[in-house]
Order: structure tokens, then sequence, then C-alpha cells
């Protein structure tokens, strides 16, 4: 196996992505919860629904299995990219587990570029970008590695390390 030029992994680390989701998360159950401890405590079950407390109960189950899998996503998202054997590997864990190539036969030309990730994708993520962008996968930043392939699509790549990610790029790109 040859020697890797470039690895870079990138994690969902911004604080804010996890507060909005500690907030949401407290917003949602806080009030089921509140209802549930009501009727427990009161023995009183509103008008027209006997099964109340069991309704409320699967209510917040359901609740925090669908928090649990949100966070677990966002501990354990990543995207990893990898420039060795002259080719540029990703992967974007737990989506994309299995190590995806572009040769660099397939690339037609590269750049490292700022982009709006709101504007021009949607956000950040595995993206399919609005009108002509092409796809996106970013965790992070507004920094990224614009491939535009010889079969006419275009792929984005978000970086924190876009000018060792040129560098490793352009040696790939020079051997033979």
């Amino acid at each position: 196996m040859k020697k890797a030029y470039f690895k870079e992994e990138q994690h969902f680390t911004n604080p804010w992505i996890w507060l909005f989701s500690i907030v949401v998360f407290t917003a949602s159950i806080i009030p089921v919860l509140y209802i549930y401890l009501q009727q427990i405590t009161s023995e009183q079950v509103p008008a027209g629904s006997s099964d109340s407390k069991l309704s409320l109960l699967i209510t917040m189950i359901v609740q925090m299995l669908v928090f649990a899998l949100v966070f677990f996503l966002l501990k354990t998202m990543k995207l990893v990219t990898e420039i060795k054997e002259g080719a540029f590997f990703y992967r974007y864990p737990p989506f994309i587990n299995k190590e995806k190539r572009i040769g660099k036969e397939e690339i037609e030309c590269y750049e490292i570029r700022e982009y709006k990730p709101i504007r021009e994708y949607g956000g950040w993520g595995l993206r399919q970008g609005m009108g002509k962008s092409g796809k996106a996968y970013n965790v992070s930043g507004k920094t990224g590695l614009q491939l535009y392939l010889k079969n006419g699509k275009k792929v984005l790549f978000g970086t924190q390390r876009g000018e060792a990610l040129l560098r490793a790029l352009d040696k790939i790109m020079k051997d033979d």
C-alpha cells in the first residue's frame, strides 16, 4: 500500500449544534412529561381519553428514541478524506462506511474555494446542491475542495486544511 499524502477527519463538534439539539429535546419532552406526571399523581383522566397515560408514555419513549438517534448520529458522523494511491478517497460514516474512490483520471480540474454552505447546498452534511452546485460532503466551515469531474459532475468536500489538501492533490495529479 502506498503512502497517504493527506488525511483529514472532521467531526460535528460545533457546540451550537449540540446546544440546539439539547434545547429542542428539552422543550419537546418537558410538556409531555409534565402532563404525564399530572395524570399519574391526580388519577384524573381527561374526558374522551381512557388510554391517555399510555399514549403519553409511548409519546415520551418515541421522543427519547428519536433524540437518542439524533445524538448518536451527531456523535458518530464524520467526514474522512484521504489522498493516496493516485486517487482521492472519502467516507462519511455512518452513511458511507465503505471508502469511495475518485481516481485522478476522473478529475478534470479542481480548486480550493470559499463557499456558502447554506445558500449553495442548504447546510452541512451530505448535501445535493441547488441548481448546478453538485454534491457536497461537509461538516463545518466554508472552505472546500471543489472537484470538476470529466463526466460533468461537480463534488465539493469541506476541509479545514485547504492548502495541505491542495498540495497533496497537486502531487498525485502530476505523478504518472
